[in-house]
């Protein structure tokens, strides 16, 4: 028993049931779901935008801080050459001067040697023409003469001694 006409009416109402719902409830949601898909969609893609955004950066920024310090580097490989330039000419100019005080020293030293050769040469040639002249005064026997070899070396000895030294 089932009744056709009630079957029809029945099947009519679930068709406009399910017209309605499609009109009413389907499109509004399958519009709400689509836009909220392609929110996120776009939402998606913004973020990966952003995240080789950010990874370029991060490789700008490496590449900078290597840079940076390379430069570093190099500016402190020129300052310990600069330095050390500095230093072997400051040991070169402190050699020269150490050389000229030597040089300065040697000749002073050449010129007091001589002045004091210079001074002894004179007392021995004062001593000479003493004894002679203690010589021809006397007239010597072995004990004047022993007694005039030892006058002649204390007076010998009695001589400035700091223009030798």
């Amino acid at each position: 028993m089932i009744d056709q006409n009630l079957f029809v009416a029945q099947t009519i109402n679930f068709i406009l049931l399910i017209l309605l719902l499609y009109r009413l409830l389907y499109k509004p949601v399958r519009n709400f779901m689509d836009q909220r898909t392609a929110e996120i969609e776009a939402k998606v893609q913004s973020a990966e935008e952003n995240q080789k955004a950010a990874e370029e950066l991060r490789l700008q920024l490496e590449k900078q801080a290597q840079d940076s310090r390379l430069q570093a580097r190099q500016y402190l490989d020129e300052a310990a050459k600069r330095a050390e330039e500095v230093q072997s000419q400051l040991i070169a100019e402190a050699k020269q001067e150490a050389q000229a005080i030597i040089e300065r020293a040697q000749r002073a030293m050449q010129l007091e040697r001589e002045k004091a050769w210079a001074e002894l040469k004179q007392q021995v040639g004062k001593l000479s023409v003493l004894l002679a002249s203690k010589v021809i005064n006397e007239s010597l026997d072995e004990d004047q003469h022993q007694r005039l070899i030892a006058d002649t070396i204390d007076q010998l000895e009695t001589l400035d001694k700091g223009h030798l030294q």
